[in-house]
């Protein structure tokens, strides 16, 4: 089966960074005979496919939606952040500034892919001679990654700028920000003109598009956490009762090579390509050991979250020391650290298959974003996909809507969907207890938690106080005897629900650009 590819980084209206550049003439320093612009590149079909393809190849960026991301997902008490990113800590224990190195490149990377939506918007309409399904098809791809680009930033700083295509086209960039509201309202839009404009399906050459169901599926997200219930269960039923995204028929293939290209279930990818855009979600999550980074460790009390009987789940979720994994070849030394069973009384040998205890912080390691090539190399497979909307996290939408609107049991038959899938017994009369906990296990690591969890706060559901106030615990195995990993933290309102703008930016801006509150 072959599928587009991400390629053509195309000229871009908004710079992202800025760096010197080197004063030295050499053999290379030649007056270039053509140069493209966002003006001059759109010409006919070709152009206009590839320059899509330029904006989803912005999500396999790994300071940004391909990895680095998550590091907000940190602050949750699912996962605690391994490494040296002192910027990742920061984001962890609330004690984030102006300066956090993170907070930039999560900024420009998610204007960046705005801002090659806008030259889309702007150009793909104005090609003379094309074939009108694709134009449409095309820009439907960039409402919808406008739309996205705007939903993480909105999660994460609240109040921003508005960049459209009238800024790109007067060149009037430096704008105020936007009310939260006003953000949400333009967000609204790109997915309803998103919806309106793509395919429901894709034929193989195009797999990792996103489709009609991708922008209803954000659009339900979107009014969830606007707390429009009913537009949120509207927009969610449509997904869920449309058989073009059905759930996968196992939980594991959504996580699983070879089994991730047909699945209807992944509404919205990082369509990642084995040498050529390399999951960076792999090699992020993939503990040290194993030739990745190891940067998140999920904690003792997320493993204790799964029922005894979600082992489809929980094995798919987690990694234990002593777990194995197809095709990982590279060996390891066992040393004194390693003291479980299975490795007692040999110090000195090596392992290859099993995860040794030195490989994480918690004593596990994230299984979702592990694979190795299978030819037994010991490298990492760079064709894993990154899930970033599940159908099943549709379903637990719906689900909370309608407990949330009709009372419990409201929301018992998508939420035993999801629970039949992997194995369990369904639940009668579940509550938003009970939801909150098909959430936190369904989607553990998928960067979800921490912005749940804030939203819930919000909505007075829950009190974030009594899950942040207490630490982070390793595993009760030894060497790690349930240590604290990180101790409880101080979630402050309002100003921990945003993240603050980053300094460099309000400084670029000559204050037009203005903090948010409480930095």
């Amino acid at each position: 089966m072959t599928r587009f590819n991400y390629k053509l980084i195309i000229p871009s209206a908004l710079l992202v960074f800025s760096g010197a550049g080197c004063l030295k003439k050499s053999v290379l320093d030649v007056t270039p005979v053509g140069q493209y612009t966002p003006a001059n590149y759109w010409r006919n079909e070709s152009d206009v496919v590839a320059g899509i393809n330029g904006i989803y190849n912005v999500l396999t960026q790994e300071e940004g939606v391909g990895h680095n991301l998550y590091a907000f997902d940190d602050a949750s008490d699912d996962i605690s952040v391994d490494g040296d990113h002192s910027d990742f800590w920061e984001i962890e224990r609330f004690t984030t500034n102006s300066a956090t190195y993170q907070l930039h490149p999560t900024w420009g990377w998610a204007y960046e892919q705005i801002a090659r939506s806008n030259n889309a918007l702007i150009y793909v309409p104005k090609v003379p001679v094309m074939n009108e399904d694709i134009r449409k098809r095309s820009l439907g791809e960039a409402y919808f990654l406008r739309a996205h680009g705007y939903w993480t930033l909105n999660l994460i700083f609240g109040e921003v700028p508005l960049i459209q295509e009238d800024n790109v086209l007067t060149g009037n960039y430096n704008v105020a920000k936007s009310t939260v509201e006003d953000v949400r309202k333009l967000i609204e839009s790109d997915l309803l003109k998103a919806a309106d404009l793509l395919p429901e399906t894709y034929g193989a050459e195009d797999k990792g598009r996103v489709s009609k169901g991708a922008a209803w599926g954000l659009l339900a997200k979107l009014y969830l956490f606007w707390e429009k219930l009913d537009k949120a269960q509207e927009y969610g039923t449509k997904v869920i009762t449309n058989a073009n995204y059905a759930l996968a028929p196992n939980y594991t293939d959504n996580f699983t090579l070879g089994n991730q290209d047909n699945n209807s279930e992944l509404l919205f990818a990082v369509w990642n390509k084995n040498n050529y855009n390399n999951s960076p979600i792999n090699i992020y999550f993939t503990n040290r050991a194993w030739n990745g980074w190891g940067f998140h460790h999920p904690t003792q009390n997320f493993a204790e979250e799964f029922e005894p009987a979600d082992v489809v789940r929980k094995q798919a979720t987690l990694l234990s020391v002593g777990d194995s994994i197809p095709h990982q070849t590279t060996m390891i030394e066992i040393q004194d650290q390693d003291a479980y069973q299975m490795f007692a009384g040999k110090k000195g040998q090596f392992t290859g298959r099993m995860l040794p205890s030195q490989s994480s912080t918690t004593g596990y390691c994230v299984r979702k974003y592990t694979a190795f090539n299978p030819d037994n190399s010991g490298n990492l497979d760079g064709d894993l996909k990154q899930p970033l909307l599940r159908t099943a996290d549709i379903y637990l939408v719906v689900a909370e809507a309608k407990i949330r609107t009709s009372g419990p049991g409201a929301g018992d038959a998508e939420i035993n969907a999801v629970r039949t899938r992997a194995g369990l017994q369904p639940v009668s009369g579940a509550t938003i207890k009970q939801l909150i906990h098909e959430r936190r296990v369904e989607l553990g690591a998928e960067n979800v938690r921490h912005f749940d969890l804030m939203r819930w706060d919000k909505a007075q559901i829950i009190n974030l106080d009594t899950i942040y106030n207490k630490p982070k615990t390793a595993s009760p195995l030894e060497p790690y005897k349930g240590a604290v990993v990180i101790p409880g933290r101080t979630f402050k309102r309002p100003k921990d629900y945003y993240m603050p703008v980053p300094q460099i930016i309000i400084d670029q801006s000559k204050g037009v650009i203005t903090q948010n509150p409480n930095y």
